[in-house]
């Protein structure tokens, strides 16, 4: 009786975790997607992509800030080198995910093809603030550094 009640224990057990895991997976592909949307909205100059990952409110922040760098001719070479997801929270209408990112990135200006800041590696924690829309979908509503640590490398 008590292998049995054990047995039925870990099965269930291990579908709550496999629950877990797959709720997880549609917040995940959000950030993934998301961080190479904005790696390619710094190489190319577009934005629309980025309307599936943000409400409209971060997607003109976003762009409003990529723009600036792109009109002091400012361009981001960037490489997402590692991310870890830790921390998600979901409630009804709302859910936050907390990551561990790591970044590689250096400035060029554009009219010299001048390195302007010479590369560094950016250790993130990063809190991703999500919001469900009317229509079913999650979308990233706020992003926040909670913390950053950069060191200069050498080419």
């Amino acid at each position: 009786m008590k292998i049995i009640f054990l047995k039925l224990f870990m099965l269930f057990a291990i579908s709550l975790y496999a629950k877990e895991e797959i709720a997880q997976k549609p917040f995940e592909e959000l950030i993934i997607g998301y961080n190479h949307g904005f790696i390619k909205a710094m190489q190319k100059r577009k934005f629309n992509h980025l309307q599936e990952y943000l409400t409209q409110q971060i997607y003109y922040k976003t762009r409003v800030w990529i723009e600036s760098f792109q009109a002091n001719n400012y361009f981001m070479q960037s490489m997402l080198l590692e991310m870890k997801f830790e921390d998600l929270v979901v409630e009804q209408y709302s859910a936050t995910f907390v990551t561990k990112e790591q970044w590689k990135y250096r400035y060029i200006d554009i009219r010299t093809n001048e390195v302007v800041k010479k590369p560094h590696l950016v250790d993130y924690k990063m809190k991703y603030f999500f919001v469900l829309l009317e229509d079913g979908t999650w979308k990233i509503n706020h992003i926040k550094i909670l913390d950053e640590k950069e060191e200069e490398i050498k080419e």
